[in-house]
């Protein structure tokens, strides 16, 4: 018993340090939430492939605790900006929808847009920031497909912008890793 309680303190210490050393959040919002398509191989698809006529909103999980950075991400499909097409993004900042820019990707590729949040919007993340999107704000015909919206602060890592799952983050490979040990060692004693 002595054994397994050390195991269980020695992990507990493991997983907080982590915690500590990796202060830095990715909230991933993403399929089946709203019109994120699922699969690369849908992104032609209704409803995910939109026109003007699509645009739609969507809400970030709150993140919790300080951080002195932000940056919000939103993964697209198509965006033709050199050609003209302007899609753009809003966040809500204390109560007022307030333009961000721009996605600024290429023609048939999956790619990032990265919009930097100043600290005006650190109380709206600590909430759950709002998002929202103008698709083909010209109304020139364009459309666009979204896989996932990130928000990454102090220089976190974000997922590739292709759809599908997002991995599981470190700190979570060690607790299952801690565990599976602790399971392990307790099928021992128990022999």
């Amino acid at each position: 018993m002595q054994i397994f309680k050390r195991t269980v303190a020695a992990a507990a210490v493991a997983l907080a340090t982590t915690g500590l050393a990796q202060a830095a959040t990715v909230d991933t919002i993403q399929s089946p939430t709203g019109f994120f398509v699922p699969t690369d191989a849908q992104k032609y698809d209704s409803p995910y492939y939109r026109y003007s006529s699509g645009d739609w909103a969507w809400a970030h999980n709150a993140i919790a605790g300080a951080f002195a950075t932000a940056e919000l991400l939103i993964s697209a499909f198509d965006v033709d900006y050199s050609s003209g097409e302007r899609d753009e993004i809003f966040a809500m900042d204390n109560g007022v929808w307030t333009s961000l820019g721009y996605l600024a990707g290429g023609n048939d590729i999956w790619a990032f847009s990265t919009f930097t949040l100043g600290a005006n919007f650190f109380d709206d993340i600590a909430a759950g920031l709002q998002v929202s999107m103008n698709i083909d704000a010209s109304n020139d015909g364009w459309a666009v497909t979204l896989a996932k919206s990130v928000i990454t602060t102090d220089g976190a890592a974000p997922p590739p912008p292709t759809p599908g799952a997002v991995p599981l983050p470190a700190a979570g490979w060690m607790l299952m890793a801690g565990l599976g040990g602790i399971a392990a060692l307790r099928r021992r004693k128990s022999a």
